[in-house]
């Protein structure tokens, strides 16, 4: 049970060790590039099971795109595969999820993380969307519509005014209210998604400690003996190639990596490359076992 023990303290405390919280800067940042292998290996391995032998000859696999980003909390030290595309912005997805369950709790649109949000009774393809959720939920399973309801909730104004003070990307949300983080304007890269987690983390985001602890808690996505992982993944078909992510933290027992990865999508059965990537580098930087 001695996770379960480091989680309760993780939740409750902003401070983690004796490291001051500090933004990262580009000089914090370090390139290696090695990564890039597992990208192209992986890349390789996907398009090998969508087409024939025939159609790969004529075809060659192409170099996956991607980026991940570890930084290590105790070192206050950053490593990517590449910096270029670390600080490129994207479309979040449905890691806006993370933000947009902060303004909901913290405006009293969701009461907690028990109340129960009733299905609209229209059938969609994801099952799990059939059914009513709850914060957890719909963290879980990325309901969108019911982070549609939240945004129409919450309204225009209140929405930019609090993104804006989350220093949330580039802070343009223009577009469709409840739909502008999967087809609007607004941008987020690898290395703000970083600093944005490390102050959720922190407790250092503008909202109540009350709402940033019951995300956190929402964001739970693995625990076991070594590490408990808190994340929140993103799938951007709206951009031109569909960006897949996979963004949050790795707890241990003495330190804290945080991490962010996007990468190109050529197909929805790719999906699952985010995790398997960002874990595959994980093993390798001795993460995680």
């Amino acid at each position: 049970m001695r996770w379960l023990v480091i989680s309760a303290v993780l939740l409750i405390s902003p401070i983690f060790g004796a490291t001051a919280f500090a933004s990262t800067t580009a000089k914090a940042w370090q390139e290696t590039r090695s990564w890039d292998a597992i990208f192209t290996q992986y890349a390789i391995e996907s398009q090998q099971a969508r087409l024939p032998a025939a159609k790969l000859q004529a075809n060659q696999p192409q170099k996956s795109q991607g980026v991940v980003l570890l930084w290590n909390e105790n070192k206050q030290q950053g490593f990517t595969n590449n910096l270029k595309r670390a600080n490129q912005g994207f479309l979040p997805a449905s890691t806006f999820k993370i933000p947009n369950s902060l303004i909901a709790l913290d405006l009293g649109i969701v009461k907690d993380e028990h109340q129960i949000f009733k299905w609209d009774g229209k059938t969609r393809d994801i099952d799990y969307w059939n059914r009513d959720q709850t914060l957890i939920t719909a963290m879980k399973y990325s309901v969108v519509p019911v982070y549609q309801e939240f945004a129409r909730q919450i309204g225009e104004a209140r929405m930019s005014k609090m993104i804006a003070s989350y220093d949330y990307g580039n802070e343009d949300i223009s577009g469709n209210l409840d739909s502008f983080w999967l087809d609007g304007a607004i941008r987020i890269s690898a290395t703000e998604q970083i600093d944005f987690l490390r102050r959720l983390y922190h407790h250092k985001i503008h909202a109540s400690e009350r709402s940033q602890r019951i995300v956190k808690q929402a964001m739970l996505t693995e625990a076991n003996g070594d590490y408990i992982i808190r994340a929140k993944t993103g799938y951007a078909v709206g951009a031109k190639p569909s960006i897949g992510w996979w963004v949050g933290w790795v707890e241990l027992d003495d330190n804290v990596w945080f991490f962010a990865m996007n990468m190109d999508i050529q197909a929805a059965d790719s999906l699952s490359l985010r995790q398997i990537i960002t874990k595959e580098i994980f093993k390798l930087e001795h993460v995680i076992p």
